[in-house]
């Protein structure tokens, strides 16, 4: 087996090993992942942080040891909570921008970090644990437009904006929605929905395929064409430029630990 890690502000995942296969997420800089497969220059990866693998080509990966492998653990280690970042290489006139969600190996309390056999420093304001509130992490993705499969703020799905902005906030969900939709505290009546909760829409066909993060005052923050605001009743989310439902609701959790990530 062998190990690897995203140096790279992010890499993208895709369902098949070629360049216009379908984006199925995106690596962010620090995540760790095993590469079970070799195909041409491409690489099948495990990503340890949500066990959620697909193809990558192996020229953006920096391979590490079984030993650093082990010892990251994204639960504990810090990561840049606003946003988007810039870091800098502490000798060279390099830069690095990073989206929220990032993590930071060998951080050190003077602001730096290790790249390969580099340190860069950041400023410790955007890794201190974040004090705001889900609400207010995730507003500052609004107007992010939508990408499918997409983790950073110039291009993010539905589960991607949810996944990040909590693992902003120290708590690891899964990846996709339909998985996303199995953990958490249902919550039994819209009505006691609060700001932060997560909710979960399908198409009729009874299979969650969106998520949402909900806001105050019937309102609800979601990826759809670009990260925005639209109206939430027990049907579902009213467009207003419309004036019709774009999706029906199916239930609303509360999300308040981490959880297994399988996805």
């Amino acid at each position: 087996m062998e190990y690897a890690i995203c140096f790279l502000p992010v890499i993208p995942v895709r369902r098949t090993p070629e360049d216009g296969g379908e984006l199925m997420t995106e690596l962010l800089f620090g995540d760790a992942c095993e590469v079970h497969e070799y195909m041409d220059s491409w690489a099948r990866i495990h990503n340890k942080a949500y066990d959620y693998e697909g193809w990558l080509t192996t020229k953006m990966l920096t391979f590490i040891s079984r030993e650093e492998y082990e010892a990251y653990d994204p639960a504990i280690l810090p990561v840049v909570s606003f946003y988007y970042a810039e870091a800098f290489h502490t000798e060279k006139n390099e830069h690095l921008l990073l989206a929220g969600g990032s993590v930071l190996p060998d951080y050190r309390p003077d602001g730096t970090f290790r790249v390969k056999d580099n340190r860069y420093r950041i400023d410790p304001e955007v890794v201190k644990p974040v004090t705001e509130s889900i609400v207010e992490t995730a507003m500052k993705y609004y107007h992010s437009p939508y990408l499918w499969g997409g983790k950073n703020p110039m291009g993010i799905d539905c589960s991607g904006l949810t996944q990040v902005v909590y693992r902003i906030h120290g708590i690891q969900i899964p990846r996709n929605a339909c998985v996303q939709a199995e953990i958490g505290e249902l919550v039994p009546f819209i009505q006691e929905a609060m700001p932060g909760d997560l909710a979960f829409f399908d198409h009729g066909d009874g299979k969650i395929s969106h998520v949402g993060i909900v806001l105050e005052n019937g309102y609800i923050l979601h990826a759809s064409g670009e990260v925005r605001i639209d109206k939430l009743d027990a049907q579902g989310i009213y467009k207003e430029e419309i004036r019709t439902y774009t999706h029906d609701l199916r239930f609303i959790k509360r999300i308040s630990s981490s959880f297994p990530t399988n996805s």
